[in-house]
């Protein structure tokens, strides 16, 4: 008989945007009895630094083998930060400068624009903000991400930290 290896891991989104994807991606990705558990939480907001305090806070409390922070490098985002992820052995998923400019990345969609300009493009494109879960039923299928993932980093990073192959 085989023993699956077992990783219990949390997915800390900054905000409901970054919770719904982390989400709909676990939905896609991490199906019962596949190896890896995956709780996912949210940060309520408060900038690269307070999600980064919030992950902290929740792997002290908690017996994860795993803790994913997934942030928006646009508030409160440095290498002091990154540095003291390392340190607290958070795995961080930038989004430069915010979650709808990779998720627009994923439908091929550039440009360079500030977080709002991405936001108001992610709307218009989609018919809806990043934080409708229901976006990424219609507009994120497992297609698409599948075919996205090695070109857009952060889906890359994420599926990885994941450990989907």
């Amino acid at each position: 008989m085989r023993l699956l290896s077992i990783c219990a891991a949390v997915a800390i989104g900054e905000g409901k945007g970054e919770y719904e994807f982390v989400c709909h991606t676990k939905s896609l990705y991490l199906p019962r009895a596949c190896g890896t558990t995956l709780k996912v939480k949210q940060a309520f907001g408060k900038g690269g630094r307070g999600v980064l305090d919030y992950a902290i806070q929740v792997k002290k409390a908690n017996d994860f083998d795993r803790c994913i922070a997934v942030l928006d490098t646009d508030t409160d985002w440095d290498d002091r930060q990154r540095k003291r992820a390392r340190l607290a052995d958070i795995l961080v998923v930038e989004s430069t400068p915010c979650l709808e400019a990779w998720l627009l990345q994923i439908h091929e969609v550039g440009g360079v624009r500030s977080s709002t300009g991405h936001k108001e493009e992610f709307e218009r494109r989609f018919g809806a903000p990043a934080h409708d879960a229901g976006v990424y039923g219609r507009h994120f299928p497992r297609a698409v991400l599948d075919a996205a993932r090695h070109r857009v980093g952060p889906l890359r990073e994420l599926l990885a930290s994941l450990n989907v192959p």
